[in-house]
């Protein structure tokens, strides 16, 4: 039943004998496990409900059979060890079945530390699943906290188990939280395409090949383009065995079948097999995905197969979607009721205590001389009610193990001695026991104001490579910003021990981020240490890499981050691209209880300069996909001129040293190369200005009446009005201009430098020049005519055309004769425009 793909000729290598493992033990866990997963969506009446059946066999199959054959190295009473093997549920919709199974595993140590004291089964309840927080599926921690005194149950000995901790609330998709699990799973496939950024971790800090990463997928996730891309991305990376897919091929969606429904049953050719071998992935396959004794023998052959051949493995496994143990030839046993598999399946069709769950209730009875109470009776008619019934029954359900002689021993016995292969002194290249990115010279204070000579030594070949790493330039080169991008990754890389990485969409020397490595590309054979990626056109795919590479640590220590951070770009108008794996990942670093890296995304080429490409490329809308995410948790930067870059961007790095929930820095660079700026006349002169957020280029004439601010923001904008400062100076426009770097540094400087540089009152007197769009305003709480008398590239709510940079900026209005006489126009309307707010203002009290 298992066979090699792309190799006929290799059948007789894929022979497995298996030991006698016990499949019996498997196949009674496995039905409690969808026997709780039935309960938990019945009573919550939402949640997947087929789907996670499709995967229950191979999820027990993963946590109890042990790395003997070919499942996890973990330890159930320290999930979250560092050293443990990845298990990814990258289909997230399908994490009930997790919920279910982990219950049960707990459940089990509990029962056997109560029966024997032997302290080596106990579990911390905080980590732990238990079987209370089957009241939390798809609750809120609000809800959770509140439920059982709103519904009168406070004191009732049914739920003696939330005197523990609560009732944890579980979530309706897989969350990194979640005992084993290491993903955020669900979302258009984006969990998955995180898979090889986190093999490539272990393979680069030199993890013994032992560590594995496992993934749990569908197949109709691979019809997303950011599982498309990862195909590409994980042989390109040369993952090898330590990335491991189990493809749950049940053929069911949510609303059709693919092959068959989807693809019309003409096109015979549309093979998920050879897809993935077309890829070069090393593709196994079993038409049995929900038999113990195939899983197994699959997993025990990918285990065995030679680590020299660093294809990732696939298998791809027949599964049902709407499997259950108690059904032969279409019914469900002693029941005469038809099983339901396929898309109709998805839970939206079945009503609480309906005939269908009590059929599926009615076999579990039956196999195991156990008796539910309540679901032959209907729904139930009140909340109290219907707690009462879920835990009377989800109690029902686990007392099999204790029914099964032996059962709950074998359980806690089998985990204890998984958790014995764990291992915890496992060997890595990287010092576990610190964090690198906190070294004191990546604070701004301390950088290098000249260049400095930097030797690094390749640890595997020692060859010294040296390098010139120029983070501030004198005034009056010829260096647009993009072009210090690649000295501030090579500072870091510097400092860090080659700990930054960088990948992007086959544009890393366009947007200048090719020359922030030191040793080259990575190969995990010819050049382990290596931190630049090689990468095609694919940026979804690029950002999930790298976030599943600054994903993981090495850390024993939970507030260490032992690992890396990661640098991925394109153009700022392909950035959205990258987007959903980044929320995805924001999410994930909000919640993680561990510290992880930090994704630099650099939106290079934005602004409207590069519709010179074409208007495809305008980057003044696209990037405003980066502000979309709970203030706090990304920095911004919109740098202008050459030495803002390197103070602005490790001032962002700072913030981050002092919050972990600063996850993201975000790099917004035109292309255009323009003249270095000559700071001495200014009324911020200082070189390291842009650390502070916002910094004033121009004060206001203390001999003439203050005319209001102009706030200008981007590339060519702001290299433009500087350029007009001495018209302004003679034609007596007393203006003051604040350059904005970035909203969030601005946001973190003392209350007196930000009252200082923009008083309350100047909210309601200022204007803006941006090279970004007037949708967004560089600074939140502008007034409320700040727009009418604004600049910006879309002025008149039309797609600029293409051209030259120049014909582009003319036509933006941002060219310094535009950009003088908007300002012209902001002075001569000043009192009209404060008159108007103080009319609006006055007229709430009249």
């Amino acid at each position: 039943t298992i066979k090699r793909v792309e190799a006929q000729q290799l059948q007789e290598a894929l022979s497995v004998v298996l030991p006698d493992y016990q499949r019996d033990r498997f196949e009674d866990v496995a039905f409690m496990t969808a026997m709780v997963n039935v309960l938990m969506c019945n009573y919550a009446q939402t949640g997947h409900f087929g789907g996670p059946m499709s995967y229950t066999p191979a999820n027990v199959a993963l946590h109890l059979g042990g790395p003997e054959l070919g499942a996890m190295r973990y330890d159930i009473r320290e999930p979250k060890h560092p050293y443990s093997d990845k298990f990814m549920l990258a289909g997230g919709h399908c994490i009930p079945v997790c919920y279910s199974l982990w219950m049960i595993l707990y459940e089990a140590m509990a029962r056997q530390f109560d029966a024997t004291g032997d302290e080596r089964y106990i579990c911390d309840p905080k980590v732990a699943i238990l079987p209370i927080d089957a009241l939390g599926f798809r609750r809120s921690p609000g809800a959770c906290a509140t439920m059982l005194k709103d519904n009168g149950l406070e004191g009732n000995p049914l739920f003696a188990q939330s005197r523990l901790r609560g009732i944890r609330y579980l979530q309706g998709h897989a969350e990194t939280t979640d005992v084993t699990n290491d993903v955020n799973g669900g979302p258009s496939g984006v969990g998955f395409a995180t898979a090889a950024g986190k093999a490539l971790f272990w393979d680069a800090v030199g993890a013994p090949e032992a560590l594995k990463v496992w993934v749990l997928e569908g197949e109709f996730a691979m019809t997303e383009g950011h599982a498309q891309e990862l195909k590409t991305i994980a042989l390109a990376q040369q993952v090898g065995k330590r990335l491991r897919l189990f493809l749950s091929y049940n053929n069911a969606g949510i609303d059709d079948s693919l092959t068959g429904g989807v693809i019309r049953p003409k096109y015979a050719t549309y093979d998920l097999y050879n897809q993935w071998g077309s890829y070069g992935w090393n593709v196994f396959a079993t038409d049995e995905g929900g038999d113990f004794d195939c899983i197994f023998a699959a997993f025990t052959a990918m285990e065995n197969w030679p680590r020299d051949d660093r294809r990732p493995m696939a298998l791809v496994a027949r599964t049902i979607k709407g499997w259950w143990p108690a059904a032969e030839n279409g019914k469900i046993k002693g029941t005469g009721v038809a099983q339901i598999i396929g898309y109709p399946s998805h839970p939206h069709g079945f009503k609480m205590n309906s005939e269908y769950i009590q059929a599926l209730a009615t076999s579990y009875e039956k196999h195991y001389g156990v008796s539910f109470q309540g679901i032959t009776d209907g729904p139930t008619h009140s909340e109290p009610e219907r707690l009462i019934q879920l835990k009377t029954n989800i109690d029902v359900a686990l007392s099999v193990m204790e029914k099964r002689e032996g059962l709950r021993e074998w359980i806690s016995r089998r985990l204890l001695e998984v958790a014995g292969k764990l291992d915890r002194k496992m060997h890595v290249n990287i010092p576990s026991h610190m964090d690198p990115f906190c070294d004191e010279r990546l604070m701004p204070r301390n950088l290098p104001l000249e260049p400095v000579r930097a030797e690094v030594k390749n640890p595997v070949t020692g060859e010294v490579v040296v390098k010139t790493i120029t983070l501030f330039e004198k005034p009056g080169r010829k260096l647009g910003t993009r072009r210090a991008i690649s000295e501030v990754g090579k500072w870091i890389n510097y400092v860090t021990g080659n700990r930054m990485y960088t990948v992007a969409a086959d544009l890393s020397h366009s947007i200048n981020m090719e020359d922030a490595n030191f040793l080259g590309h990575y190969d995990p054979v010819a050049n382990p240490s290596g931190t630049r990626l090689k990468a095609g056109i694919q940026e979804a795919g690029n950002a999930s890499t790298i976030i599943g590479l600054i994903g993981q640590s090495a850390s024993i220590d939970p507030g260490i981050h032992a690992g890396m951070w990661g640098m991925s770009g394109t153009y700022g108008a392909f950035t959205p691209l990258m987007y959903l794996p980044a929320r995805i990942f924001s999410q994930q670093n909000q919640d993680s209880p561990f510290r992880l890296g930090v994704l630099t995304v650099v939106a290079g080429h934005s602004g409207p300069e590069t519709a010179a490409d074409a208007r495809s490329h305008f980057g003044i809308f696209s990037p405003q996909v980066w502000t979309l995410f709970p203030r706090g948790q990304v920095i911004n930067l919109y740098f202008w001129d050459y030495n803002d870059v390197a103070p602005g961007y490790f001032a962002a790095v700072q913030a981050r040293r002092r919050d972990k929930n600063v996850g993201i820095i975000v790099i917004h660079v035109a292309r255009p190369d323009f003249f270095v700026a000559d700071r001495s006349k200014w009324a911020d002169s200082t070189l390291c200005a842009a650390a502070k957020g916002c910094y004033l280029i121009r004060d206001w004439d203390p001999s003439l009446p203050a005319q209001g601010t102009v706030l200008v923001q981007g590339s060519s904008s702001t290299n433009n009005l500087v350029a007009i400062l001495p018209i302004l100076q003679e034609t007596r426009l007393n203006v003051r201009v604040v350059a904005v770097i970035s909203e969030e540094l601005f946001n973190l400087q003392p209350e007196e430098y930000r009252q200082r540089l923009l008083p309350d009152s100047q909210r309601f007197d200022c204007m803006v020049v941006t090279t970004m769009t007037k949708r967004v305003k560089p600074l939140s709480n502008l007034g409320p005519f700040t727009e009418e008398y604004s600049l910006s590239a879309d002025f008149d709510d039309r797609w600029r055309t293409g051209g030259t940079e120049e014909d582009v900026i003319r036509e933006a209005r941002l060219d310094k004769n535009s950009i003088l006489e908007g300002i012209r126009r902001f002075v001569s309307d000043r009192d009209r425009r404060l008159k108007r707010q103080t009319n609006a203002l006055e007229s709430l009290t009249a």
